[in-house]
């Protein structure tokens, strides 16, 4: 399966008439050959792959990586990479163009340097069987967690506490690393995306936002749900909450049963924002539709207004995640992950996705 990886690389450099390509990205590194440690660099080329890594990896190293050499190295990777590449017949050099200005202008001394840009990322964006089982598995395990927790999430428990008793729920069911803290927000607090959970106590007729995720073998998971609090308030305007959730509800769905292989990230985003447009929200609607999601919550396919170039592809595994968020009303966003299967995106997340009032 790794050297599989490696093999398909191998083509996409053949394709771009690139002999070999230096990698420093710890999670592409991870993704080509198992590499489970924190500091590692790969060298991939048509004369032969090597790891290159400290002596605190040399153990880890030799456990996880089967599919290339490992060199445990004790000077600058610079130096080392030269002398080796020298040694082998290597004078022309890829690099990705996430690396450092200053890694790059020290290989510039030993290599003829050209740059490509999300090649690696390109292959990740196409999960095989076994990635797909393991992103399914972080689902379950935050599905599990949330379950643990629900009765929890009530009027007068603040935000920080159920995103604190949230995270320890993950871990409790086998969640080795947070994709992110969970957010949880309530009230006006909803509808600002991203905001980070505070003393806030939740108050009857509250919209509660909760994005949160799991992880499995190093995979992730990214779902959100938004809950209504028991105490109807006409001054907290509970039916006008009710109307935008039907309104994102039915973009979710509108666009999981409409993405299909061969649309663009754009077309698909478009989707689920026709809905919210036409029903008079579309102002309130700012970020992108999905993400692909794998080992690093966010990568490729995006799926957003900016995305006229990316292609869905049977494989691929991101999140439809549509939302309305309204400045001192509330937010809501239903966040679901599907994989396309078929040509067609199939739901791999079994939460209910119907209101529930807590």
């Amino acid at each position: 399966m790794l050297a599989e990886r490696i093999l398909r690389l191998k083509g996409e450099l053949r394709k771009k008439k690139k002999k070999a390509l230096f990698i420093t990205d710890i999670t592409n590194i991870r993704y080509l050959t198992g590499f489970t440690g924190s500091h590692a660099y790969l060298l991939v080329s048509d004369k032969g792959d090597v790891l290159f890594t400290d002596f605190r990896y040399k153990e880890q190293s030799a456990r996880d990586v089967s599919v290339c050499r490992c060199e445990i190295i004790n000077k600058d990777i610079t130096g080392v990479l030269g002398k080796y590449a020298k040694g082998i017949g290597i004078r022309a050099l890829s690099v990705q163009d996430t690396i450092t200005y200053r890694q790059y202008k020290a290989l510039s001394k030993h290599f003829e340097l050209t740059t490509l840009s999300e090649t690696v990322e390109g292959l990740r964006a196409i999960k095989d069987a076994s990635e797909v089982e393991l992103i399914k598995q972080a689902i379950q395990r935050a599905e599990d967690a949330l379950a643990a927790i629900k009765g929890y999430i009530k009027a007068g428990v603040t935000e920080r506490a159920i995103s604190l008793r949230l995270e320890d729920a993950l871990r409790k069911c086998g969640v080795d690393k947070l994709p992110f803290y969970p957010i949880v927000a309530s009230g006006r607090n909803s509808a600002l995306p991203h905001i980070k959970p505070t003393e806030k106590k939740l108050e009857k007729g509250d919209l509660v936002v909760i994005d949160w995720g799991g992880e499995s073998g190093g995979y992730f998971s990214d779902m959100t749900r938004t809950f209504l609090v028991k105490g109807p308030d006409v001054e907290k305007k509970v039916e006008k909450k009710k109307e935008i959730y039907d309104v994102v509800l039915r973009a979710n769905t509108s666009a999981i049963e409409g993405a299909r292989a061969g649309l663009t990230g754009t077309e698909t985003d478009a989707i689920a924002r026709k809905v919210i447009k036409d029903a008079g929200f579309g102002q309130y609607f700012g970020h992108g539709t999905g993400h692909g999601v794998g080992l690093e919550v966010h990568e490729r396919p995006r799926i957003s207004l900016k995305a006229p170039k990316t292609i869905v592809a049977d494989g691929m595994v991101f999140t439809v995640e549509p939302a309305i968020y309204i400045p001192d009303l509330g937010g809501v966003r239903i966040e679901d992950m599907v994989v396309v299967s078929g040509g067609r995106a199939q739901r791999i997340t079994t939460l209910p996705r119907s209101l529930e009032i807590v």
